[in-house]
């Protein structure tokens, strides 16, 4: 598991890699979101559940958890299909983005 955080305080996002089910990493990934928001002083927390090419993002505001439906991200092919990449599969970054701005760290500014 890999977190990426504003400070030692304040945790932005969770990514939550597993090679087994994807219904143990959902628990792994929901029971780490409770613990960052518990330490993130309120707010709303992120997490991303991978098993490789397959993605799904999660929110947790403290009292309901919403996850996002399952979407593939193709990465070898990124560099020789790249107008299929930016098309297909950017809501990887999108929502790394959106996670990112909504907790604090990327300005407004920033296109």
């Amino acid at each position: 598991m890999d977190r990426i955080s504003v400070t030692e305080e304040k945790f932005v996002l969770i990514v939550e890699a597993k090679r087994a089910s994807t219904g143990q990493a959902i628990k792994q990934c929901v029971l780490s979101l409770k613990d960052a928001w518990d330490n993130n002083e309120g707010g709303e927390v992120y997490g991303f559940v991978t098993l490789g090419e397959q993605w799904r993002m999660i929110k947790f505001d403290g009292k309901s958890f919403v996850a996002t439906e399952a979407f593939m991200v193709l990465f070898e092919s990124m560099k020789e299909d790249k107008k299929r990449w930016t098309k297909n599969y950017s809501v990887v970054v999108d929502c790394i983005y959106f996670a990112l701005s909504n907790g604090g760290i990327i300005k407004d500014e920033v296109v």
